[in-house]
């Protein structure tokens, strides 16, 4: 009866060992997963922002003639009639 009953302790503490080590594992996992919710918030707050911006951006070039023309002057080198564009060359430096 003894042998028996150290038998049962013996797969009692073993079967405690294997749920304890699973839990472990299990909460490992949850909190590697708890990090990358967190990263992938930043990353969604991050985007959010830059998705904001571009959007404001691009109301004023649809509606803001001022944006538009900078734009225009800067990309295309536009003028406007009776102005004078002026193009500023750097010297070239001796070797």
């Amino acid at each position: 009866m003894r042998i028996f009953r150290a038998i049962l302790l013996i797969i009692a503490l073993a079967l405690l060992i294997v749920s304890v080590r699973q839990f472990m594992r299990g909460y490992a996992d949850w909190e590697q997963a708890q990090i990358d919710e967190k990263r992938y918030q930043a990353e969604i707050r991050e985007l959010e922002t830059e998705r904001d911006r571009l959007k404001q951006r691009v109301e004023l070039l649809k509606n803001d003639t001022l944006t538009k023309e900078r734009l225009v002057r800067k990309r295309f080198g536009y003028i406007k009639p009776g102005e004078i564009k002026y193009k500023i060359v750097k010297p070239e430096q001796p070797e």
